[in-house]
């Protein structure tokens, strides 16, 4: 196996596709995790807790939801691991507290967005951590599914070459290769409790994708009208000298999680009743019916996961 970014033995272990710090307020601490990893054609989801955590209560040793093992080769990924300490410290660890105000140039935009500019991070090394994750995340997705499912291989080609000469400090003009990109980079300021780790597969130009804290939309061809309109003042390019980062309002945030967490929940719900239809050979409105009313009668009891556990006991039900 190469190294998706430098194309050296992938001997390195344990590689987050998403930075730990950057996704620890969502699933908590080296240790102390708590994960769902949600698979969506077969309405399924697999609960991870880090060996100190107290509801884990099981010997088995199971597979970190966010850790994959040679993708990355050991200099990639502790050239990396420098850049999501910087990011980590100069942005994750700051732009939320009064007292570290001065470390950042904060404004409003005419169409209501806050902005935040890191007056300690370079335009160049937001876009290197930022296409990081990307590169990582898109590599890992279709590695798992046999064929690449996200962007096109002319596109993370590109972001390859780009994060290959940043991390290796490479003499070209590395750059060139995003030149046309053009990225969106939206935090919640009031809250850092995201909950998704996905991209996808529907948004095309631009692409979304959703790193716990993080919403990422990416532009690879030309912004439309109606994007340099809303986004006007807080598109980045990797030509520019700073990168502007949206962090309010909420309510923004929480209008591109909608699209993430309606496609999903779709995709559960869809190909879940589905499977139930070939188990009971009943028809999908009544699998349905019966699910829901499974699923009300869980959430009234308080019982964990109730969409899952719905779906997990009707198959138990029908499969004989």
């Amino acid at each position: 196996m190469k190294c998706i970014i430098c194309d050296k033995n992938a001997n390195a272990t344990g590689s987050h596709i998403a930075p730990a710090s950057l996704i620890q307020n969502c699933i908590g601490k080296h240790y102390w995790e708590e994960s769902y990893e949600i698979d969506s054609k077969n309405a399924t989801v697999d609960v991870y807790f880090g060996r100190n955590n107290l509801k884990n209560t099981n010997t088995e040793i199971k597979k970190h939801h966010h850790k994959v093992d040679e993708i990355l080769c050991q200099t990639c990924e502790n050239k990396l691991g420098k850049l999501e300490s910087e990011f980590s410290t100069e942005f994750l660890q700051k732009f939320r507290i009064e007292k570290f105000k001065n470390n950042f140039h904060s404004y409003n935009l005419e169409t209501g967005f806050e902005i935040t500019e890191p007056n300690k991070l370079s335009n160049l090394k937001i876009h290197a951590y930022i296409y990081s994750i990307i590169l990582r995340y898109c590599r890992d997705v279709e590695f798992k599914n046999g064929h690449l499912v996200l962007m096109t291989e002319s596109e993370l080609t590109k972001i390859k070459s780009f994060v290959n000469g940043f991390l290796n400090e490479q003499e070209t003009d590395y750059t060139k290769s995003i030149t046309d990109f053009n990225l969106v980079i939206v935090f919640d300021k009031n809250s850092d409790k995201g909950s998704l780790v996905i991209g996808l597969e529907e948004s095309d130009n631009p692409y979304l994708f959703y790193f716990c804290e993080v919403i990422i939309q990416l532009f690879t061809k030309q912004v439309s009208e109606k994007a340099k309109y809303l986004f006007n003042g807080c598109l980045n390019s990797i030509n520019e000298s700073k990168s502007k980062i949206v962090v309010g309002p909420s309510e923004f945030y929480q209008d591109l999680m909608r699209p993430a967490q309606k496609v999903l929940m779709n995709e559960i719900i869809t190909n879940g009743t589905n499977e139930l239809c070939r188990l009971n050979n009943k028809s999908y409105k009544e699998n349905l019916i019966e699910f829901n009313h499974l699923v009300a009668e869980y959430e009234n009891k308080e019982i964990e996961l109730p969409i899952f556990r719905a779906f997990e006991d009707l198959r138990k039900k029908y499969s004989g």
